[in-house]
Protein backbone atom coordinates (compact mmCIF):
# COMPACT_ATOMS: atom_id res chain seq x y z
CA UNK A 1 0.00 0.00 0.00
CA UNK A 2 1.37 3.43 -1.01
CA UNK A 3 1.65 6.06 1.74
CA UNK A 4 2.37 9.72 1.04
CA UNK A 5 5.84 10.77 2.14
CA UNK A 6 5.42 14.54 2.00
CA UNK A 7 5.20 15.87 5.55
CA UNK A 8 2.24 18.10 4.75
CA UNK A 9 0.29 15.10 3.45
CA UNK A 10 1.04 12.81 6.37
CA UNK A 11 -1.52 12.42 9.13
CA UNK A 12 -0.41 14.02 12.40
CA UNK A 13 -0.04 10.68 14.12
CA UNK A 14 2.09 9.05 11.36
CA UNK A 15 5.85 9.00 11.79
CA UNK A 16 8.01 10.35 8.97
CA UNK A 17 11.43 8.60 9.01
CA UNK A 18 13.11 11.65 7.45
CA UNK A 19 12.24 13.88 10.38
CA UNK A 20 14.64 14.29 13.26
CA UNK A 21 12.62 14.62 16.45
CA UNK A 22 14.20 15.57 19.73
CA UNK A 23 12.86 15.98 23.21
CA UNK A 24 12.92 19.14 25.33
CA UNK A 25 16.44 18.34 26.59
CA UNK A 26 17.92 17.71 23.10
CA UNK A 27 17.77 13.90 23.18
CA UNK A 28 16.71 12.18 20.00
CA UNK A 29 13.33 10.45 20.30
CA UNK A 30 12.58 6.98 19.03
CA UNK A 31 9.91 6.34 16.44
CA UNK A 32 7.53 4.96 19.09
CA UNK A 33 7.97 8.07 21.27
CA UNK A 34 7.29 10.32 18.30
CA UNK A 35 4.10 8.44 17.35
CA UNK A 36 2.91 8.47 20.96
CA UNK A 37 3.52 12.20 21.32
CA UNK A 38 1.87 13.01 18.00
CA UNK A 39 -1.16 10.92 18.95
CA UNK A 40 -1.46 12.78 22.26
CA UNK A 41 -1.15 16.12 20.50
CA UNK A 42 -3.82 15.23 17.96
CA UNK A 43 -6.26 14.21 20.70
CA UNK A 44 -5.37 17.27 22.76
CA UNK A 45 -6.04 19.63 19.86
CA UNK A 46 -9.37 18.09 19.01
CA UNK A 47 -11.93 20.83 19.71
CA UNK A 48 -14.72 18.27 19.73
CA UNK A 49 -13.19 16.36 22.62
CA UNK A 50 -15.45 16.36 25.69
CA UNK A 51 -14.33 15.69 29.22
CA UNK A 52 -16.59 13.41 31.19
CA UNK A 53 -17.47 14.65 34.67
CA UNK A 54 -15.74 12.93 37.54
CA UNK A 55 -17.90 10.33 39.21
CA UNK A 56 -18.68 11.02 42.89
CA UNK A 57 -17.22 7.64 43.71
CA UNK A 58 -13.97 8.36 41.88
CA UNK A 59 -10.76 8.03 43.86
CA UNK A 60 -9.15 11.03 42.10
CA UNK A 61 -6.87 13.14 44.24
CA UNK A 62 -8.67 16.29 43.16
CA UNK A 63 -11.89 15.05 44.70
CA UNK A 64 -13.31 17.64 47.05
CA UNK A 65 -13.37 16.39 50.62
CA UNK A 66 -16.79 16.52 52.17
CA UNK A 67 -17.10 18.71 55.24
CA UNK A 68 -18.26 16.75 58.24
CA UNK A 69 -20.71 18.63 60.46
CA UNK A 70 -19.54 19.40 63.97
CA UNK A 71 -21.02 17.21 66.68
CA UNK A 72 -23.90 18.78 68.56
CA UNK A 73 -21.87 18.93 71.75
CA UNK A 74 -19.38 21.26 70.05
CA UNK A 75 -22.13 23.65 69.05
CA UNK A 76 -23.56 23.51 72.55
CA UNK A 77 -20.13 24.19 74.03
CA UNK A 78 -19.66 27.27 71.91
CA UNK A 79 -23.15 28.49 72.74
CA UNK A 80 -22.80 28.01 76.50
CA UNK A 81 -19.34 29.62 76.44
CA UNK A 82 -20.91 32.76 75.02
CA UNK A 83 -23.82 32.71 77.44
CA UNK A 84 -21.52 32.21 80.42
CA UNK A 85 -19.93 35.57 79.66
CA UNK A 86 -23.30 37.21 80.12
CA UNK A 87 -23.85 35.31 83.37
CA UNK A 88 -20.62 36.73 84.78
CA UNK A 89 -21.30 40.22 83.41
CA UNK A 90 -24.34 42.39 84.23
CA UNK A 91 -24.18 44.09 80.82
CA UNK A 92 -27.49 43.90 78.89
CA UNK A 93 -29.26 42.37 81.91
CA UNK A 94 -32.91 43.31 82.35
CA UNK A 95 -33.94 41.37 85.45
CA UNK A 96 -32.73 40.93 89.03
CA UNK A 97 -33.12 37.66 90.94
CA UNK A 98 -32.59 37.87 94.68
CA UNK A 99 -32.14 35.04 97.14
CA UNK A 100 -31.40 36.28 100.65
CA UNK A 101 -27.93 37.86 100.48
CA UNK A 102 -27.33 36.90 96.83
CA UNK A 103 -28.31 39.03 93.87
CA UNK A 104 -28.13 38.00 90.22
CA UNK A 105 -28.54 40.26 87.21
CA UNK A 106 -29.94 38.03 84.48
CA UNK A 107 -31.60 38.25 81.09
CA UNK A 108 -35.30 37.56 80.73
CA UNK A 109 -35.02 36.01 77.27
CA UNK A 110 -32.61 33.38 78.65
CA UNK A 111 -34.40 32.74 81.92
CA UNK A 112 -37.86 32.53 80.36
CA UNK A 113 -36.69 30.14 77.64
CA UNK A 114 -35.91 27.54 80.32
CA UNK A 115 -38.63 28.10 82.90
CA UNK A 116 -42.37 28.23 82.33
CA UNK A 117 -42.80 29.83 85.75
CA UNK A 118 -40.47 32.73 84.94
CA UNK A 119 -42.12 33.10 81.55
CA UNK A 120 -45.55 33.54 83.13
CA UNK A 121 -44.24 35.99 85.71
CA UNK A 122 -42.48 38.15 83.11
CA UNK A 123 -45.57 38.15 80.89
CA UNK A 124 -47.58 39.84 83.65
CA UNK A 125 -45.00 42.56 84.26
CA UNK A 126 -44.70 45.60 81.93
CA UNK A 127 -41.27 45.55 80.27
CA UNK A 128 -40.82 49.34 80.52
CA UNK A 129 -40.97 49.36 84.33
CA UNK A 130 -37.46 48.64 85.71
CA UNK A 131 -38.61 48.46 89.32
CA UNK A 132 -40.93 45.55 88.54
CA UNK A 133 -38.23 43.40 86.95
CA UNK A 134 -37.21 41.88 90.28
CA UNK A 135 -37.89 38.36 91.52
CA UNK A 136 -37.32 37.39 95.15
CA UNK A 137 -36.57 33.69 95.77
CA UNK A 138 -35.42 34.05 99.37
CA UNK A 139 -37.75 31.23 100.44
CA UNK A 140 -35.65 28.77 98.43
CA UNK A 141 -32.25 27.28 99.18
CA UNK A 142 -29.51 29.72 98.02
CA UNK A 143 -27.28 26.95 96.67
CA UNK A 144 -30.14 25.47 94.67
CA UNK A 145 -31.00 28.89 93.23
CA UNK A 146 -27.37 29.41 92.27
CA UNK A 147 -27.33 25.98 90.57
CA UNK A 148 -30.54 26.87 88.71
CA UNK A 149 -29.05 30.10 87.34
CA UNK A 150 -25.85 28.28 86.39
CA UNK A 151 -27.98 25.88 84.37
CA UNK A 152 -29.76 28.71 82.57
CA UNK A 153 -26.46 29.92 81.13
CA UNK A 154 -24.35 26.72 81.00
CA UNK A 155 -26.82 23.80 80.82
CA UNK A 156 -24.97 22.41 83.85
CA UNK A 157 -24.17 23.27 87.44
CA UNK A 158 -21.21 22.66 89.71
CA UNK A 159 -21.28 19.60 91.94
CA UNK A 160 -20.98 20.63 95.58
CA UNK A 161 -19.39 18.65 98.41
CA UNK A 162 -19.18 18.90 102.16
CA UNK A 163 -15.39 19.07 102.43
CA UNK A 164 -12.44 16.76 102.92
CA UNK A 165 -12.11 13.90 105.35
CA UNK A 166 -9.16 13.45 107.70
CA UNK A 167 -7.40 11.27 105.11
CA UNK A 168 -8.05 13.63 102.21
CA UNK A 169 -11.09 12.01 100.60
CA UNK A 170 -13.80 14.29 99.24
CA UNK A 171 -17.05 14.00 101.17
CA UNK A 172 -20.04 14.32 98.88
CA UNK A 173 -23.67 14.69 99.81
CA UNK A 174 -26.84 13.88 97.91
CA UNK A 175 -28.92 16.69 99.38
CA UNK A 176 -27.91 19.44 96.90
CA UNK A 177 -29.13 17.37 93.94
CA UNK A 178 -32.42 16.72 95.72
CA UNK A 179 -32.82 20.45 96.42
CA UNK A 180 -32.08 21.32 92.78
CA UNK A 181 -34.53 18.66 91.58
CA UNK A 182 -37.31 20.03 93.81
CA UNK A 183 -36.54 23.61 92.74
CA UNK A 184 -36.66 22.61 89.07
CA UNK A 185 -40.02 20.96 89.61
CA UNK A 186 -41.37 24.03 91.45
CA UNK A 187 -40.35 26.45 88.68
CA UNK A 188 -41.12 24.13 85.74
CA UNK A 189 -37.60 23.60 84.39
CA UNK A 190 -37.66 20.11 82.81
CA UNK A 191 -34.06 20.18 81.61
CA UNK A 192 -32.69 21.02 85.04
CA UNK A 193 -34.97 18.45 86.65
CA UNK A 194 -33.56 15.71 84.44
CA UNK A 195 -29.98 16.87 85.00
CA UNK A 196 -30.40 16.87 88.79
CA UNK A 197 -31.87 13.37 88.62
CA UNK A 198 -28.91 12.13 86.57
CA UNK A 199 -26.40 13.71 88.93
CA UNK A 200 -28.21 12.21 91.92
CA UNK A 201 -28.16 8.75 90.34
CA UNK A 202 -24.45 8.96 89.51
CA UNK A 203 -23.54 10.02 93.04
CA UNK A 204 -26.02 7.72 94.81
CA UNK A 205 -24.86 4.66 92.87
CA UNK A 206 -21.42 5.17 94.38
CA UNK A 207 -22.57 5.95 97.92
CA UNK A 208 -24.96 2.99 97.99
CA UNK A 209 -22.03 0.58 97.54
CA UNK A 210 -19.75 2.06 100.19
CA UNK A 211 -20.50 0.90 103.73
CA UNK A 212 -19.56 4.18 105.42
CA UNK A 213 -21.80 6.14 103.02
CA UNK A 214 -24.91 3.96 103.09
CA UNK A 215 -26.46 6.01 105.90
CA UNK A 216 -26.37 9.08 103.63
CA UNK A 217 -28.03 7.10 100.86
CA UNK A 218 -30.89 5.83 103.02
CA UNK A 219 -31.35 9.27 104.58
CA UNK A 220 -31.65 10.71 101.08
CA UNK A 221 -34.46 8.23 100.35
CA UNK A 222 -36.32 9.49 103.41
CA UNK A 223 -36.01 13.07 102.20
CA UNK A 224 -37.14 12.14 98.68
CA UNK A 225 -40.31 10.40 99.85
CA UNK A 226 -41.07 13.22 102.28
CA UNK A 227 -40.62 15.93 99.62
CA UNK A 228 -42.02 14.44 96.42
CA UNK A 229 -45.50 13.44 95.39
CA UNK A 230 -46.50 9.81 94.88
CA UNK A 231 -46.87 8.56 91.36
CA UNK A 232 -44.59 8.97 88.39
CA UNK A 233 -41.71 10.69 90.17
CA UNK A 234 -38.29 10.24 88.55
CA UNK A 235 -36.28 10.70 91.73
CA UNK A 236 -38.28 8.03 93.57
CA UNK A 237 -37.78 5.65 90.67
CA UNK A 238 -34.01 6.16 90.77
CA UNK A 239 -33.86 5.57 94.54
CA UNK A 240 -35.94 2.39 94.33
CA UNK A 241 -33.95 1.13 91.35
CA UNK A 242 -30.65 1.55 93.20
CA UNK A 243 -32.03 -0.28 96.24
CA UNK A 244 -33.23 -3.12 94.02
CA UNK A 245 -29.84 -3.30 92.30
CA UNK A 246 -28.17 -3.99 95.64
CA UNK A 247 -31.03 -5.87 97.31
CA UNK A 248 -29.29 -9.24 97.15
CA UNK A 249 -26.10 -7.76 98.55
CA UNK A 250 -27.98 -6.04 101.37
CA UNK A 251 -29.83 -9.23 102.38
CA UNK A 252 -26.77 -11.48 102.15
CA UNK A 253 -24.68 -9.09 104.20
CA UNK A 254 -27.30 -9.10 106.92
CA UNK A 255 -26.59 -7.27 110.13
CA UNK A 256 -26.62 -3.48 110.01
CA UNK A 257 -27.17 -3.16 106.26
CA UNK A 258 -30.23 -5.40 106.15
CA UNK A 259 -31.60 -3.68 109.25
CA UNK A 260 -31.38 -0.31 107.47
CA UNK A 261 -33.47 -1.57 104.55
CA UNK A 262 -36.13 -3.20 106.72
CA UNK A 263 -36.33 -0.11 108.92
CA UNK A 264 -36.79 2.08 105.87
CA UNK A 265 -39.60 -0.18 104.62
CA UNK A 266 -41.33 0.04 108.00
CA UNK A 267 -41.01 3.83 108.19
CA UNK A 268 -42.17 4.59 104.65
CA UNK A 269 -45.06 2.42 103.35
CA UNK A 270 -44.86 4.07 99.92
CA UNK A 271 -41.21 3.05 99.61
CA UNK A 272 -42.03 -0.48 100.73
CA UNK A 273 -44.69 -0.78 98.04
CA UNK A 274 -42.45 0.67 95.30
CA UNK A 275 -39.53 -1.51 96.37
CA UNK A 276 -41.57 -4.75 96.32
CA UNK A 277 -43.05 -3.85 92.91
CA UNK A 278 -39.57 -3.26 91.49
CA UNK A 279 -38.30 -6.59 92.83
CA UNK A 280 -41.39 -8.42 91.50
CA UNK A 281 -40.94 -6.89 88.04
CA UNK A 282 -37.41 -8.25 87.88
CA UNK A 283 -38.55 -11.79 88.67
CA UNK A 284 -40.83 -11.98 85.62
Amino acid sequence: MFLPTHPALLPRNVFNPSDDFRGPHGFKLSSMDVVSRKSSDSFGDDSTLKVSPVSPTSSSRSKKRQCQPRPLRDKTTWMTAGLKKHFDDAKYSDMIVRCRDDEYRVHRVIVCSHSQWFSKVCAKVPPDDPSSQKVDLSADDPDAVDAMLQYFYQLDYADTFLGLSSVGYTIYTLLPHIDVYLLAERYSIPGLKQLACEKFEARASMLSRVEVSKDKFFQAIRIIYASTRPGEDDLRKVAVKLCADHAEQYILQGGKTAARVFKLMDEIPAFRMDFIKELASRLK
